[in-house]
């Protein structure tokens, strides 16, 4: 067979390929695209701006005394969050608590943002930890509604996270989620305004498949939608692995370098969420 036929069926088999939707052609190199590094960085915004209606609610029930008992944790939850979300009614009964935001035309508000629906949580004590877990019943802020549990353990100057969620956005769309993540605190001088350091894990799926997240030392501060130092490793649903490490830029802006084995880019993401490719550096 000549180099023209050979040529010809190299060329019938990518239009095959492309015919049937598979992105990058037949022939796997291994690495992700820069496609799919783009869609990773997508990902993971979308998931820091759900986590970010998360991560209030857990800061609104944080304020207690560990080491202290069940009715009087229960009570200092409780004041706080009066003094903190007034516009919200809340009610107890021996262990548990409910929160209910009312709806979104009452324009209650936590840290600045609206709130709707119902918190749930039960607080129990296990040796030398305090356990919070919480229920959502259409928690959302307007734009992110979600449903599923929470289970927070605090003990010995740290917190482990785990969660089983569904997030709704406007559109409809619809992501299942869950994590098991242990979180430390910054800067124990700011305590948790400061931020948090996370190592742990996250699976999610959704409409493009599922995403499993491993997270290393990602520095994370609830006002950006991306962590500010650290390193994920991401699987994604086309079985390629993505690393991303985090450093911030200036206080609007952070760069997130992705590796995909193939190429690496950069990516400028802002506050707002806006993600902007960053040029090759000559060399």
């Amino acid at each position: 067979m000549n180099i023209l036929c050979l040529t010809r069926r190299a060329a019938s088999t990518t239009l095959l390929c492309l015919g049937l939707g598979l992105s990058g052609g037949c022939f796997d190199t291994g690495g992700a695209s820069n496609l799919e590094m783009r869609a990773a960085v997508g990902e993971i915004v979308a998931q820091g701006q759900a986590q970010g209606i998360e991560n209030e609610i857990t800061e609104l029930t944080t304020s207690f005394t560990i080491g202290g008992g069940v009715a009087e944790v229960v009570q200092e939850i409780q004041d706080f969050i009066a003094s903190q979300a007034p516009c919200s009614t809340v009610s107890g009964a021996d262990n548990t608590l409910t929160i209910d935001f009312g709806t979104l035309d009452d324009q209650c508000t936590y840290n600045g943002h609206t709130y709707a629906g119902i918190v749930t949580i039960a607080i129990s004590i296990e040796g030398a930890a305090t356990i919070v877990d919480h229920t959502y019943s259409d928690f959302t802020n307007g734009n992110i509604t979600m449903n599923g549990t929470k289970k927070v353990t605090y003990q010995d100057q740290s917190r482990r996270i785990e969660t089983d969620y569904a997030f709704v956005n406007k559109e409809g769309k619809t992501i299942d989620t869950t994590s098991d993540r242990l979180q430390t605190l910054l800067d124990e001088a700011q305590g948790l305004a400061g931020g948090i350091v996370i190592n742990g894990e996250r699976h999610w799926e959704g409409e493009n498949g599922l995403w499993d997240l491993d997270i290393d030392e990602v520095e994370v501060r609830w006002i950006d939608p991306v962590p500010q130092a650290g390193l994920y490793s991401l699987h994604t649903p086309r079985d390629k692995t993505i690393t991303m490490a985090f450093e911030r830029v200036d206080a609007d802006t952070i760069a997130v370098t992705v590796d995909g084995g193939r190429s690496t880019k950069v990516y400028h993401v802002t506050a707002a969420g806006q993600i902007e490719e960053q040029p090759a550096e000559a060399g």
